[in-house]
């Protein structure tokens, strides 16, 4: 029974966030873009008919169909690697609305400011990305958990025991990402009034984003080297 608990939240929340997701992609100024474009293009070459003038109307349908169909396999499929890809594809369409509240305009390359740009709150970004990332943790360590489930029965341990050790990895990853997502959320909350401070207190100090900047490095290198050294550790476990 603790399976089909895990294989539902597996389906509600892979629904979710790749809604969300394809939600997001239709709702950039790429998508719009795209569109327009598609649309010129085709009277340009005098072959905008009658079913062709709505393909604002039918592209977003055909699309969606693609990305759950996609979405769906891998979700029946259920390996770590198929849960990877249903967060790849979801970061694919999420990262144009992202862009769109970069600072960086590396669109003025080609004078093209406009094709990525905010069209909505960051509350609604944000939402959709806390969900996408919160998603991709607990589905990757629900396989996982079901994989280790599979090595066991193999190994000739009772089916008690077997549910015991399933249900307990999986409320400690569905927690674990959980408390992610919510640090995420505070952070999220607290950080205008945090920047608004961080403001005040480097306006008078040279080359303010250096020094952010290396705090960054520090922080991103020290994540790096955590990752690794718990991966050589589940390696050697594995071996052992």
């Amino acid at each position: 029974m603790s399976r089909l608990y895990v294989r539902v939240f597996e389906a509600f929340i892979t629904i979710l966030s790749s809604f969300l997701a394809v939600n997001s992609f239709f709702s950039t100024s790429l998508y719009r873009t795209i569109s327009e474009s598609l649309v010129g293009l085709l009277g340009r070459y005098s072959i905008l008919t009658t079913s062709t003038q709505d393909v604002t109307l039918y592209a977003p349908i055909m699309l969606s169909t693609l990305v759950f169909l996609v979405v769906i396999y891998d979700y029946a499929v259920g390996r770590p690697e198929n849960m990877i890809d249903i967060y790849e594809i979801n970061l694919v369409l999420i990262t144009p609305e992202l862009l769109g509240f970069s600072k960086i305009n590396w669109l003025n390359l080609i004078e093209q400011t406009q094709i990525v740009e905010p069209t909505r709150g960051p509350a609604y970004v944000f939402f959709t990305g806390i969900t996408v990332l919160f998603g991709y943790v607990s589905l990757l360590f629900t396989a996982r958990a079901r994989e280790t489930y599979s090595e066991l029965e193999a190994r000739g341990v009772g089916p008690r025991q077997l549910n015991t050790v399933f249900l307990q990895q999986n409320k400690a990853s569905i927690l674990l990402a959980l408390s992610s997502a919510t640090v995420s959320c505070i952070v999220f909350l607290c950080l205008p009034p945090l920047a608004s401070a961080l403001t005040l207190f480097t306006v008078g100090v040279g080359y303010g984003y250096l020094i952010f900047g290396a705090i960054a490095v520090a922080v991103i290198s020290l994540s790096v080297a955590i990752y690794l050294i718990e991966q050589g550790d589940e390696q050697r476990g594995k071996r052992l």
